[in-house]
């Protein structure tokens, strides 16, 4: 978020009323889009970890406003819907040593949406604290290009 806001994006954190629950989780980010919408964002990248992966790209099919998904160790239950996405760019970061949820996962929601990158880290678990660098440095440039340099990211 401090990378961001020196660029002049604006990040918002999401806490869910009720975790685990997919359809009311996809609603309380909604809504937070609906705020930020409504405080004069225009343009939004979703991202989520784990669960929140799948609540990410559910967001991203129903707001018309998210220029892009990133999605964090995903897990797959709730990305049926990927192919919805309509060629928006997704990026997909995953471990090879996730200990609760394969690569394999993500390279399904990939190959539902029909498009976007899978970037497999290396040496990296569930929680991807081995890759935290690499992430920072991946997501200052992807999210920014995907604005257009201006709008607002979640």
């Amino acid at each position: 978020a401090v990378a961001f806001a020196k660029q002049g994006i604006a990040t918002m954190r999401v806490g869910y009323r009720k975790p685990g629950d997919i359809e009311r989780c996809t609603l309380d980010v909604s809504a937070a889009a609906d705020l930020a919408w409504r405080s004069g964002a225009r343009r939004f990248v979703t991202m989520g970890h784990s669960f929140g992966g799948a609540i990410a790209v559910r967001v991203a099919v129903s707001v018309p406003a998210v220029a892009g998904v990133v999605t964090l160790a995903t897990q797959s239950a709730g990305c049926e819907v990927a192919g919805g996405l309509e060629g928006r760019p997704l990026l997909l970061f995953h471990g090879d040593r996730d200990e609760l949820l394969p690569l394999g996962v993500s390279e399904t929601v990939l190959a539902i949406a029909g498009s976007g990158e899978l970037v497999e880290l290396p040496g990296t678990g569930h929680l991807m604290l081995e890759a935290a660098d690499e992430l920072r440095s991946r997501l200052v440039e992807w999210v920014p290009a995907v604005l257009g340099a201006h709008g607002s990211a979640r």
